[in-house]
């Protein structure tokens, strides 16, 4: 889904920081869990932002940086970055007790950062999945009294691409990859506490060239919890956990807790 919704504001714009430590460093096709003596550290400074451009109608942006760390080796860079467009096609004029607020998305991924198959430093330099990709999708919310749940559902196609890397030539097909999410929150004053789970699922990639493969899917669930503290109208402050390893059945992938900060700068209509 996007970054960033605008929601209620003329406009919004985010700066986060994110520290993840990987502790499974993979899951096989099988869904076999295993650990390396030195993991990978992530880190991210994300800078996200929507604006309003009617009513209805509103853009956004997301610009990750990325740097990726393991024993005495750091590589850093661009990851996958983002643009989107949404309409506000439930809207909650009328404060309807049970109807929900619907936006719906579309969004262009664009490759930044490289994909697995194009590491060229053992997969440090992976900052991305390193396609051209297309998503469409919606976002619900409610909230009643000091409680507050929203879900989540986004689907994309990502295009293939050629490579050229040592010994191979060839061209990487993707395929279909979205996420599904649920989550809730309290509100107490200016401080809510939340917790969500996304479940996200990626096509294999097929691999045609010299070497060819069928690839293998992906699959992960990442469980978060969080803190936000409004500090006036214009300014709110989120501290976030998330943890890769505690929900789902995850295939092919790598699992990891995340610590994040963030601070949201808000204009009103």
């Amino acid at each position: 889904m996007p970054a960033i919704i605008a929601g209620d504001n003329e406009a919004q714009l985010n700066l986060s920081y994110a520290a993840t430590e990987v502790v499974v460093d993979n899951v096989d096709a099988k869904g076999i869990w295993r650990k390396w003596d030195d993991h990978t550290q992530v880190r991210t400074l994300h800078i996200e932002g929507a604006h309003l451009i009617s009513d209805r109608w509103q853009t956004g942006f997301s610009l990750p940086i990325s740097q990726r760390s393991r024993i005495n080796q750091d590589y850093s860079g661009l990851a996958d970055i983002s643009a989107s467009v949404g309409y506000e096609y439930l809207p909650d004029w009328d404060y309807n007790p049970i109807r929900p607020k619907g936006i719906g998305f579309l969004q262009l991924t664009i490759p930044t950062g490289k994909s697995r198959a194009e590491s060229r430093v053992g997969g440090l330099d992976i900052l991305g999945n390193g396609f051209w990709a297309i998503g469409l999708g919606t976002l619900l919310t409610k909230a009643i009294g000091r409680y507050d749940a929203f879900g989540s559902l986004e689907i994309h196609k990502s295009f293939s691409k050629s490579v050229a890397k040592n010994e191979f030539e060839g061209t990487l097909e993707p395929g279909w990859g979205g996420n599904i999410g649920f989550g809730a929150g309290y509100n107490l004053k200016s401080l809510r506490i939340g917790g969500n789970v996304t479940w996200t699922y990626e096509d294999p990639i097929k691999v045609v060239g010299t070497t060819s493969s069928p690839g293998s899917l992906e699959r992960y669930a990442t469980f978060t919890i969080s803190a936000s503290y409004l500090l006036n109208d214009d300014w709110a402050g989120t501290l976030s956990y998330s943890d890769q390893t505690l929900v789902g059945n995850p295939v092919n992938t790598s699992l990891g807790k995340t610590l994040a900060v963030n601070i949201q700068r808000r204009w009103s209509r």
